[in-house]
């Protein structure tokens, strides 16, 4: 088992002399020891290698407040032989890509405003992800279908999302994109991201002769919830006989608790605080490429 603190900064890329040397400093003081540091990438991100645990809680402390300060993410992070992992679960909104698409679906029909209240709740956790869903696909009702290409077109795939996939499937392992969103859109992002599998909900779409598809306002049960993430990492870890220590997932709300607790690697990407507190890794500042720094590759084993 090894140890590693790593330091991420892909915003702004100001990681820099002073704030290394302020932490080797730290470090050495504190443990009477020299800790190798390496660099992952040039400004953005570094971490510091243990073969065992001696940092204690006071260092950690100092350490997190002072990077904070300086709006660059701090991650501690324990791994075995396994630190590249062979599974990676993704969720799709406002992590593979910017927008919530619920959301950007209500903005095409003028109902913007009412969706993303409730879409704020429900990955808040005030509310459950189920009603969440059937009151929000209820507003699409009456809508044509033309509208889910017109989607396609619009979304902004978040930076790192490429390299995340493509690093990891060179690499061997499994990577599947499972969204509480919608199969028109996750088989979209599979074709063009190379996704191993992709998984969501359907919209109920019908079609009378002679007439243009409409949106019925209906999902096609069964619904995929937080709870359908958790199976789905529990099967693939099944079908290809790996163990828990060999998984990575990422998400950003209250639906992606599940999985994201049941990770060796539990990413919260720019998540809210329900998910934060459940997370064993977090990123602020950081694009996806993170993942990858979190999993111990550097620039130069990254594939783009």
């Amino acid at each position: 088992m090894e140890f590693y603190i790593l330091i991420t900064d892909t915003k702004e890329c100001k990681i820099n002399n002073f704030i290394l040397d302020s932490i080797s400093g730290y470090i050495e003081a504190s443990t009477g020891k020299k800790i190798l540091l390496r660099e992952l990438s040039s400004n953005k991100a570094y971490e510091w290698v243990f073969s065992k645990t001696i940092i204690n809680e006071e260092t950690k402390n100092w350490i997190s407040s002072f990077l904070s300060s300086h709006n660059i993410d701090c991650n501690f992070i324990k791994s075995g032989k396994n630190r590249k992992k062979k599974l990676l679960l993704a969720d799709m909104d406002s992590t593979i890509i910017e927008e919530e698409s619920l959301d950007q679906l209500g903005k095409l029909i003028g109902k913007e405003k009412n969706i993303i209240e409730i879409t704020e709740d429900a990955m808040n956790g005030i509310i459950d992800f189920e009603e969440a869903l059937i009151r929000r696909v209820a507003m699409l009702k009456g809508h044509s279908a033309d509208i889910l290409d017109i989607l396609k077109e619009k979304i902004n795939i978040n930076v790192g999302a490429k390299e995340l996939i493509k690093t990891m499937n060179f690499n061997g392992s499994k990577t599947i994109l499972v969204s509480g969103g919608f199969t028109f859109l996750t088989e979209y992002l599979k074709s063009i991201l190379g996704f191993t599998y992709a998984h969501a909900n359907s919209l109920e779409i019908t079609q009378q002769k002679d007439t243009p598809p409409i949106i019925s306002g209906k999902v096609i049960e069964p619904i995929l919830n937080k709870n359908s993430k958790l199976e789905y990492l529990r099967m693939y870890i099944e079908k290809y006989k790996l163990n828990d220590t060999d998984t990575i997932c990422v998400g950003d709300g209250a639906n992606d608790i599940e999985m994201i607790k049941n990770a060796d690697f539990g990413v919260s990407f720019n998540g809210k605080k329900i998910l934060d507190e459940e997370a064993n890794i977090h990123f602020k500042n950081t694009n996806l490429r993170g993942l990858l720094y979190a999993q111990g590759y550097s620039d130069k084993e990254i594939i783009k």
